[in-house]
């Protein structure tokens, strides 16, 4: 299940080693991480290919294990909250649905080091988008808006129980009339 961490910005990563670095004795080891895209941008006439974090501030971490969790945060020093409900009496830490795992799943793939790749797109007539290669390419989200002089794409998919725009990077392939 994922869980998800919210640090301070620009900290993302301190905190991703502190939870590696307190955990390295426990049997269960976690997949800490920070969701990031990569994008084109121009620079001199040339399109070249950036990295940056999709949730800035949010760590997410994949466990069975969250009491575990919860006691290794406690030596984080730079650790905010752990996101979760609010009951009566309790708090809840709550994990992610399965509609967001499953687009967790897509979009930040394991084997692509949680790397949205860009994907590749086909513009037809009325600047409609296929598209045809990368994690777009399953997706059901609705895209809101594109711009193409960026070489970006938002879609807007559920996440947190309710709807998230995500930016993507593309890269025009074709253009048909």
């Amino acid at each position: 299940m994922y869980y998800v961490i919210q640090v301070k910005t620009g900290e993302e990563e301190k905190v991703i080693n502190d939870i590696n670095r307190f955990n390295t004795n426990r049997s269960e080891s976690f997949d800490v991480f920070t969701p990031t895209r990569t994008t084109l941008r121009k620079y001199n006439c040339k399109y070249r290919e950036y990295t940056e974090k999709c949730f800035p501030g949010y760590v997410f971490v994949e466990t069975d294990d969250v009491k575990q969790l919860f006691f290794d945060l406690y030596w984080v020093p730079d650790f905010t909250k752990l996101l979760g409900r609010q009951g009566k009496e309790t708090y809840y830490f709550t994990p992610l649905n399965q509609e967001e795992e499953r687009m967790i799943n897509i979009l930040y793939n394991k084997d692509d080091n949680r790397n949205t790749k860009i994907s590749d797109i086909e513009l037809t007539e009325g600047e409609n988008i296929r598209i045809l290669t990368g994690p777009l390419k399953d997706i059901e989200g609705r895209i809101i808006k594109k711009n193409l002089h960026k070489r970006k794409i938002t879609v807007e998919v559920p996440m947190f129980n309710r709807k998230v725009q995500i930016d993507v990077g593309v890269n025009i392939v074709t253009k048909t009339n």
